[in-house]
């Protein structure tokens, strides 16, 4: 169920969800086949920019 995660509001791509476990972002792509973890952050940290232009 890899579309359970919500949207990352930043991001605005259907395609990049997000799951919260206790205080940090797993950040997480869903591809054809394959899911794939972008990011492990903590909520209090903004995306940086380079992060975003992706």
């Amino acid at each position: 169920m890899p579309f359970t995660g919500k949207v990352v509001s930043e991001l605005d791509d259907e395609r990049i969800r997000e799951l919260s476990l206790y205080s940090y972002r797993i950040l997480y792509e869903v591809g054809d086949q394959d899911i794939f973890v972008l990011a492990v952050i903590h909520y209090r940290r903004d995306l940086g920019p380079e992060f975003i232009e992706r």
